[in-house]
């Protein structure tokens, strides 16, 4: 069997792209007002300025506009967005000692519990404890900033509302039509994890994972899958009705459906992701640092105003019942027992990536 590696598409979608994209340069800073507001806000008063490290793109407009210009008005700190954050950039200011950044976005994968190169977050600031009862705990130095999720992704012209509960659906055989899987780039990870508990793998016996299982569960709809270039063609290809089914990331499910194309969200089996927040080794603004996380974990629940993200503190301010985005929020919609989100061991897959995409190279071309 072979399997469908381009989309047939004369040609895709002109959909937004969620993504966030990276950009060399530094944005306007968000001037504060010179003196934060009474109340509750005077927590997070303060002067000068903090420097954020990003991804830029529509997710750094989105921060800006739910955390970033409410904290400048808050705080009396003006905000300065550097939109090129990376590990190795972070890695060569800390060893020159020339730190330029005070609170930086990423993933986890390089230690957030005595890493040389962080600062240690002050909870005496940052409302460190919001995380205890969560599904992606805080560290000695980061705390979860905000979720996404890829999803079982449906054509609504081919399904009806309520007729599929989530990723079990993709690897059914009895269910006819082509499906996208995402780019074999990240291993397939959750992806595998969901073949396996579709398979009856229990979540607790899911590592080290058994990745000739998951394959082999694959196998049965083999002849179905179209394996994505990249992250858009999956909305696109479930837009046009190439495929019936996609693995997709749900920030392009809202901005497909919201711009009319036929696609929804079955929920069950979400595979979840998270981002962190920390601060570099030798902040310049090291307070302004802590009091900006701090602002960022009471309010997380605004940034879903203004994009699919969702919050990860289960008791963060400012989400909207007016919201735009709600109906594709992860965390606004994760369900419970055999269909809870799986949330990977980034470990695991930091030891073993490179091996699962030599396999799964192998089997495609199988």
């Amino acid at each position: 069997m072979s399997l469908k590696r381009h989309s047939a598409a004369a040609a895709l979608l002109a959909l937004s792209v969620f993504a966030v994209t990276a950009c060399s340069a530094s944005s306007e800073p968000t001037a504060g007002s010179g003196a934060a507001a009474d109340g509750e806000d005077s927590r997070y008063a303060g002067d000068g300025q903090v420097v954020y490290a990003g991804f830029g793109g529509t997710g750094a407009d989105a921060m800006q506009a739910a955390w970033f210009d409410p904290f400048a008005d808050a705080s009396g700190i003006e905000l300065v967005r550097d939109d090129a954050v990376s590990w190795i950039r972070l890695q060569e200011m800390v060893d020159a000692g020339a730190m330029e950044w005070d609170v930086a976005q990423g993933n986890i994968s390089y230690g957030v519990t005595d890493n040389p190169d962080l600062e240690y977050l002050d909870c005496e600031i940052i409302n460190c404890a919001a995380f205890d009862n969560a599904g992606y705990p805080a560290y000695p130095q980061a705390v979860p900033l905000l979720s996404l999720a890829a999803v079982l992704t449906y054509n609504t012209d081919r399904f009806d509302k309520g007729e599929l509960t989530g990723l079990r659906d993709f690897f059914d055989p009895t269910i006819e039509g082509m499906r996208t899987i995402g780019p074999i780039t990240n291993g397939w990870h959750g992806t595998l994890e969901a073949a396996l508990i579709a398979d009856g793998v229990d979540r607790e016996d899911l590592y080290p994972l058994d990745v000739e299982r998951a394959l082999s569960v694959l196998d049965r709809i083999k002849d179905r899958l179209i394996i994505a270039q990249d992250n858009q063609q999956c909305i696109n290809d479930v837009s046009t009705g190439e495929s019936v089914l996609g693995i997709c990331n749900n920030g392009r499910v809202a901005i497909a459906a919201q711009e009319g194309y036929p696609v929804a969200i079955a929920w069950g089996l979400q595979i979840q992701e998270a981002d962190y927040v920390y601060i570099p080794k030798g902040a310049p603004h090291l307070e302004n640092a802590q009091k900006l996380i701090a602002y960022i974990v009471d309010h997380q629940a605004a940034i879903s105003n203004e994009i699919a993200y969702g919050a990860l503190n289960p008791d963060a301010e400012g989400l909207s019942p007016d919201s735009p985005y709600i109906d594709f929020v992860p965390t606004q919609h994760e369900l419970d027992g055999d269909q809870a989100p799986i949330r990977f061991d980034l470990d695991w897959w930091g030891e073993n990536r490179p091996a699962v995409i030599e396999r799964i190279t192998e089997w495609i071309a199988g």
